[in-house]
């Protein structure tokens, strides 16, 4: 992906102890309304973690958790089928749980995301379409998004 002049010295694969500053890295767009900065994603462990922007009604596909995932709200408000998580709300998904209805609410929503391993998308018959792992994450901030990741 071009255009990175303010991340250049970022590298989300690095080992070891690091640093990641939001400010200084760019936005890449995932799908119509979302857009992430990759913060970091490890080939050993498997976690991957995602700085995210949801534009407001904007839904993601059905997924269901293969490993746990974590999230903090810093803006705006997360819907799901627990419930609301505004900013300052931390959440944990646990293994198997599926969403039908994450979506932003209402204004623009942005969330510190930690993915412990891949997630999967699945459709209404729970047939596997692709799994969003730190692979898939590496590719789109490559500029070469896999799938589409919004529900249509």
């Amino acid at each position: 992906m071009s255009g990175r002049s303010a991340s250049k010295q970022h590298d989300p694969s690095v080992r070891g102890a690091m640093l990641a500053d939001i400010n200084q890295i760019d936005w890449v767009t995932l799908g119509e309304g979302v857009k992430f900065k990759l913060l970091r994603y490890c080939q050993v462990t498997g976690d991957w973690v995602l700085y995210v922007q949801l534009q407001p009604g904007v839904k993601f596909a059905r997924h269901k958790h293969i490993t746990p995932a974590e999230f903090f709200i810093t803006k705006g408000v997360l819907k799901f089928e627990r419930g609301e998580a505004g900013a300052g709300v931390y959440g944990y998904e646990e293994i198997g749980e599926i969403h039908e209805e994450a979506s932003g609410e209402g204004e623009v929503t942005e969330f510190l995301y930690i993915g412990h391993g891949p997630v999967s998308y699945i459709d209404r018959e729970d047939n596997l379409q692709f799994i969003g792992d730190g692979e898939f994450f590496k590719q789109a901030w490559e500029g070469k998004v896999p799938q589409n990741i919004v529900e249509t």
